[in-house]
């Protein structure tokens, strides 16, 4: 099959949210699937519930995110007695392969924090309960987080958090590499991390993950795309092009061993990746904004939080760039909707969960990124330059396509890229197993002819 290099985004219109955060331009792109533009506005829930008894939710925050989500929680059912919510953590791996099976058996959790990636998905299946005007304030939300709730133009989540893969860099070990910023190339960073690297005493000017979802930027980064969605939804699997050859070979052969270990233990990589980072032992390393607040606390940043920079993720030989645009959404088990008095009490807590203020709270408390408009306009939010820094980090993300399946790509994904990485198959072995895997087995309803 010959396969086409052009990308096709679902999410669209990232210059909205790049203006909210305080970012620059975007490239402009045709959304696949937009949000409802003419869905009615809802109106306040009433203070009044007819329902008693328990809402369920399983949340895949971590442990001390989900405390202040539960503080949340907590002030919703202060004001609603006779009604209890039952936040279970749920871990994130597998958390879509639970939830299937959950809502095939008709066990559901009222309310689920989904990747945005799993919401078409689960949409598409019958799984969730349509939001459609039902949601406070919906044109406060930004448009590209908003975006990948929609599926068949009706609306089945709503945006939590957004958020990218960015380059947070120890902001003394750039000035040792002789940087004054962050390097915008990635021939930079190697040039320059030399520097500070010493291999052998496991000191690095970088250091990633040997995960799928860290890969992309080296194939967005020069020219390669994962895959193209029409306007039928029809997919041409693009992964496997010389473009994303060049990328994976340029990491393998100019980065690893040079700059960042030629080899490490995949299991173990990220957290070794964040404790090398946080004792000062690393320059830079690709992270999220969700791991910010756990960062500050390694003895590299906890007395000067300012040591981390936050910078967009480096530019490939073509100067393009990259990263995954991720983020997570709540979204309503349909069968809730069996019981009226039910569903109007699960969605006032959904709206209390998705209010400004309380998003507000979270980038307070956790740094995550605020999915609303009028929460960047919040005193806290606006001084932070870290959110700020983020603004920058999303103008240069890309979107992921919000076809329904496609967040399974990332498990042949991720085998196929470290077969590579050990040396076990060529780039362009890896490549073409992964678009063949894809093609077998995500897209195979889906594939254009």
């Amino acid at each position: 099959m010959i396969r086409s290099t052009k990308l096709v985004t679902a999410l669209g219109a990232l210059a909205i949210v790049v203006g909210a955060c305080g970012g620059g331009a975007s490239p402009s792109a045709a959304p696949a699937t937009e949000a409802p533009s003419t869905a009615p506005e809802a109106s306040a829930p009433s203070e009044e519930l007819a329902y008693q008894g328990e809402i369920t939710m399983w949340n895949t925050m971590r442990d001390f995110e989900l405390v202040e989500v539960q503080k949340l929680i907590d002030a919703w059912t202060a004001e609603h007695p006779g009604i209890t919510v039952k936040m279970d953590p749920v871990p994130f791996d597998g958390a879509d392969v639970k939830y299937d099976q959950a809502a095939i058996g008709k066990t559901a959790p009222d309310i689920f924090r989904a990747d945005i990636g799993w919401t078409p998905t689960f949409a598409d299946a019958g799984y969730l309960l349509d939001l459609t005007g039902k949601i406070d304030n919906i044109n406060d939300f930004l448009v590209t987080p908003l975006a990948t709730n929609s599926w068949n133009g009706k609306l089945y989540g709503v945006p939590q958090v957004t958020d990218a893969l960015g380059l947070q860099c120890n902001g003394e070990l750039l000035k040792e590499a002789g940087l004054s910023a962050p390097p915008t190339t990635w021939a930079e960073l190697v040039e320059k991390g030399k520097a500070v690297t010493d291999l052998a005493a496991q000191k690095y000017g970088f250091y990633m993950r040997g995960d799928s979802y860290w890969a992309q930027p080296f194939i967005w980064g020069w020219g390669g795309t994962l895959f193209e969605v029409d306007n039928q939804g029809l997919v041409t699997v693009t992964v496997d092009s010389p473009e994303s050859e060049k990328g994976f070979n340029y990491l393998k052969d100019s980065i690893l061993g040079t700059v960042a270990p030629a080899s490490w233990d995949f299991a173990s990589d990220y957290d070794n990746m964040n404790a090398g980072f946080k004792a000062g032992t690393t320059m830079c390393i690709l992270q999220g904004p969700w791991q910010v607040a756990d960062l500050l606390t390694g003895d590299a940043f906890m007395a000067n939080p300012d040591n981390l920079v936050i910078a967009p993720v480096p530019d490939g030989e073509t100067g393009l760039t990259g990263s995954p645009v991720g983020g997570h959404n709540y979204v309503v088990y349909a069968l809730v909707a069996d019981d009226a008095a039910k569903e109007a009490a699960v969605l006032s807590l959904l709206n209390h969960l998705s209010t400004a203020e309380s998003q507000v709270a979270l980038a307070g408390s956790v740094g995550l990124l605020p999915t609303r408009t009028s929460a960047y306009e919040a005193d806290t939010v606006k001084s932070d330059p870290k959110i700020a820094a983020w603004g920058a980090v999303l103008a240069k993300a890309t979107n992921r396509s919000g076809v329904p399946g496609a967040s399974n790509i990332y498990k042949p994904f991720t085998d196929n890229y470290q077969l590579f990485l050990k040396g076990e198959k060529t780039a362009a072995q890896a490549l073409a197993d992964m678009a063949t895997a894809w093609e077998t087995t995500v897209f195979q309803d889906r594939l254009a002819q």
